[in-house]
């Protein structure tokens, strides 16, 4: 039996699964994250004993906590699946709704990092990403069975260029893209959501507003998560993988809610975003990555740790003019790896301005140009 806990203690609790991948089976367990301390404990559900004690995961936030979500816990990947208790769901299943939204071509290549800081901003948080690459096939598939307005202008819209999928993380998020995209029109009115400043200043452009499709029930949601991040093998948009760099925008910087701005800088300097793709890595895969600095930085370990904490953003990064070196250019974009340093020295660099520590630097960039396809090919093709 599980202990019992004081029912004046706030936590949180989740049944949640582990893939066990030896021996092809799922395995529950019982997830219970504390408040007070930001202590996690996981219990076997099939085992009937405590997997890991009551334990401090700096790495982890209650924010990491919901259903959909997953989360590495010392190395070892958990899906959350549903809440374990009714406490639990009363006081978070209205604020982690799931919403889906497409990015058309011709809007985010100008306007996705103030897009994505404008959503971050009103608590609306960014669980996937893909960047996609459209075929008529797919595009038929993927409106099929929507009661979609001009269809064909949409599916032209989708053809003309990649798009980038989002699953979205917030309360009311469904109601709250609406009115967005139905911003000053009767429809918006009526629905009686009132949009904040920010959003109202982001959706004053015409090309935003009419920028990206989305899903307006839970229904749509649920279907479209599923063809884009479950089912969506062939869709993902492929990297160019000439004159082009990795650039990842690690996990702390998307927990302290700097995607957007992270990657409104990027765009704002001469890069351009060539592909993308949200992932968690599992600890075995982090260790693979960083085994180039195995025995020759001393943050090796604290490196793979962060890496492992949370989804990370990859980006292939190409330059607006082809004639750079990106991988060159982007690496003194980034600045020096150590933000106190970049600070003093380089403070118009990405770590400069948001990196935390050596560790917690902001973003990962390939440190040498003839790994730049290989970094590229690992976190776009080999990681599953």
């Amino acid at each position: 039996m599980k202990p019992a806990i004081p029912v004046t203690e706030r936590r949180l609790a989740f049944a949640a699964e582990w893939y066990h991948a030896e021996a092809g089976i799922i395995r529950p367990f019982l997830i219970t994250y504390y408040v007070s301390d930001k202590a996690v404990e996981v219990f076997d559900q099939r085992n009937k004993r405590t997997f890991l004690r009551r334990t401090k995961i700096p790495e982890l936030t209650q924010r990491d906590f919901f259903v959909g979500s997953k989360i590495n816990v010392f190395g070892r990947q958990f899906d959350i699946v549903d809440y374990a208790d009714e406490i639990t769901r009363t006081n978070l299943a209205k604020y982690r709704k799931k919403g889906f939204i497409l990015l058309k071509n011709n809007m985010w290549a100008k306007h996705l990092g103030n897009f994505l800081k404008i959503m971050i901003e009103n608590k609306i948080n960014i669980n996937k990403g893909l960047m996609v690459q459209f075929s008529p096939k797919m595009v038929t598939q993927f409106l099929s069975g929507k009661d979609v307005s001009s269809s064909s202008v949409l599916m032209n819209e989708l053809l003309a260029g990649p798009a980038i999928s989002l699953e979205l993380i917030g309360d009311n998020v469904i109601e709250t893209i609406k009115a967005c995209a139905t911003y000053k029109n009767p429809e918006q009115e009526a629905s009686g959501v009132k949009l904040s400043p920010s959003l109202e200043e982001l959706c004053e452009c015409e090309e935003i507003r009419n920028g990206f499709y989305f899903a307006d029930n839970e229904e749509d949601v649920a279907r479209d998560l599923k063809f884009f991040f479950e089912s969506g093998q062939g869709i993902i948009k492929e990297c160019v993988f000439k004159n082009t760099t990795l650039a990842i925008i690690k996990p702390h910087s998307i927990k302290d809610g700097l995607l957007g701005d992270i990657i409104l800088e990027i765009m704002a300097n001469g890069f351009r975003v060539t592909a993308m793709r949200m992932i968690l890595m599992a600890r075995i895969n982090c260790e693979e990555f960083y085994e180039v600095y195995r025995g020759v930085l001393p943050e090796y370990i604290p490196m793979v740790a962060q890496l492992a904490s949370g989804v990370c953003m990859c980006l292939e990064i190409a330059s607006s003019d082809p004639e750079k070196d990106v991988h060159t250019e982007f690496r003194n974009f980034c600045g020096p790896m150590d933000p106190e340093i970049a600070k003093l020295l380089r403070p118009h660099t990405l770590r400069a301005k948001f990196g935390k520590s050596k560790v917690q630097n902001a973003v990962h960039c390939t440190d040498l140009p003839d790994d730049t396809n290989l970094e590229l090919q690992y976190m776009f093709k080999i990681i599953d």
